[in-house]
């Protein structure tokens, strides 16, 4: 007897893993199986990172809360707050606080674009005294985490998020964290920051027959949290404001990816037996933790009456991941066919367990690529109370972002050329406002307080990837604090 094994599916004396439907020749003949061990193991070592990955967690949200809250603390001896609330009748009405409050310094925190999202801020201080320091701070949700045109969350139920940043001198360092809703789905082997997830539909040959199936991949995202830090410096030549900053992002993801295979007419699967052209099995290795480093560059100008163009170049200094990184293939353990002596299929008896190909290298494969990005950010006072500020950006990719195609077919290639055009609006309603005295050398308190909706809408210029459609809407509203 010859034993054959082709892609670790089932060899029926010549066919593979499958019968064709109708077929007398194949009746009471005698089918053998081989076993082909996988390389590596799946997904242990994603699995032990869980640990790891909450601990770092709950101390980044330690040293966030400190450094919040230690500075306000010390500053806010020798400070009295007034707060000042809109109304109808006279615009505004002044209540005196007697208590110390918060030092909470103007705010301009340098315009920086933390995770696609444009920061401004619109309050005055006392000129005769100096601002010690000047913070922003903001929460809200949104209904998708859209980052650089490519969808990070598809199909969840959005995401909430929040950005402090605080400015001392020329200085400014920031935290931005978002933290997905629900889970979220794409029909492709991965979901990662700069795209990719190769093609679904991919072609594979099943045995010495090479009857070709389809390998239909979705991977399920059910955890995605990301914090951002930066540090930037400001400085200014002439009517240019130039800015030069690093950021580096933390991102912790928990997915998993199961594939649909499809037979052509005339086949079945026996390995698992669902007895049709279709098998489901999983789970395939996918793209897990990621981690960057990207240094940046921008040259903007605040001369032009309620708009602000800008202009900024993004170089990745270091891109890692958790990615399965050699093929082979994989066995699916959790989809056990056991036959019996004397099936009605003529099978070796035993246990036998499906397999595919192993997807491997998902991420985008170049790691030291470059991002350019224009945007024009403006802001229109509609009322004392309310503006309105639309936003543009246009962005060209050099090898940092993905798109389908390529070599490798879990993955895509690294796009260098237009990536994608945004357009937006926001609309920040002034709640209230927080002034007062000093009996310090520095500025009194100056906060406000704005609740903004904005809405969003993106084209994606290359060809967008699994989970990302060429036209993409979204929005949310959030609460800034600026002081």
């Amino acid at each position: 007897m010859t034993r054959v094994f082709r892609n670790n599916l089932c060899v029926l004396n010549g066919s593979v893993g499958f019968r064709p439907t109708g077929s007398k020749q194949n009746r009471g003949l005698t089918s053998f199986c081989q076993f082909v061990r996988p390389a590596t193991a799946l997904t242990a070592a994603f699995e032990n990172r869980t640990v790891a990955v909450a601990t770092k967690t709950f101390k980044r949200c330690l040293l966030l809360a400190a450094f919040v809250g230690a500075p306000i603390a010390i500053y806010a001896q020798g400070v009295d707050t007034i707060v000042e609330v809109p109304t109808t009748a006279h615009g505004s009405a002044i209540i005196e606080i007697p208590t110390a409050g918060q030092n909470r310094g103007d705010v301009n925190p340098d315009n920086v674009t933390m995770a696609g999202e444009y920061k401004s801020t619109k309050n005055v201080v006392e000129e005769q005294k100096p601002v010690f320091w000047r913070w922003y701070a903001d929460f809200g949700y949104t209904s998708e985490y859209n980052f650089r045109g490519t969808n990070l969350t598809p199909d969840s139920d959005g995401a909430a998020y929040f950005n402090a940043q605080v400015t001392k001198e020329n200085f400014t360092l920031g935290f931005f964290g978002i933290h997905q809703l629900d889970d979220a789905s794409s029909p492709s082997w991965s979901i990662g920051e700069g795209g990719g997830g190769g093609i679904s539909g991919k072609t594979e040959n099943a045995g010495p027959t090479t009857v070709p199936y389809l390998r239909f991949p979705t991977t399920t995202q059910t955890r995605f949290n990301e914090l951002d830090i930066f540090l930037s410096y400001k400085f200014s030549l002439g009517p240019i404001d130039v800015t030069i900053g690093d950021i580096g992002f933390f991102i912790e993801r928990r997915a998993v990816t199961f594939e649909t295979d499809v037979l052509p007419p005339g086949f079945f699967w026996i390995v698992p037996a669902t007895l049709t052209r279709f098998r489901t099995v999983g789970p395939d290795p996918t793209v897990q933790d990621e981690q960057f480093d990207r240094a940046y560059i921008r040259l903007s100008t605040s001369k032009i009456p309620h708009i602000t163009p800008q202009i900024t170049y993004y170089q990745t200094l270091l891109s890692d991941g958790s990615e399965p990184d050699h093929g082979g293939f994989v066995f699916y353990k959790n989809f056990p066919t056991t036959f019996a002596p004397g099936n009605p299929f003529g099978h070796t008896p035993g246990t036998f367990f499906p397999s595919n190909p192993r997807p491997f290298n998902e991420r985008n494969p170049e790691d030291h690529g470059g991002y350019l990005e224009g945007r024009i950010n403006g802001n229109f006072p509609i009322t004392k109370w309310m503006d309105f500020d639309p936003s543009a950006i246009i962005s060209v990719s050099f090898r940092d972002r993905t798109e389908p195609g390529g070599a490798n077919p879990y993955a895509g290639h690294p796009l260098t050329g237009w990536n994608h055009f945004q357009a937006g609006a926001k609309l920040p309603i002034h709640l209230l406002h927080l002034g007062g005295s000093s009996s310090t050398e520095w500025a009194p308190p100056d906060a406000d307080l704005y609740f903004a909706p904005f809405g969003n809408y993106a084209y994606h210029i290359s060809n967008p990837t699994a989970g990302t459609d060429r036209n993409e809407w979204w929005g949310g509203a959030e609460f800034e604090i600026t002081f």
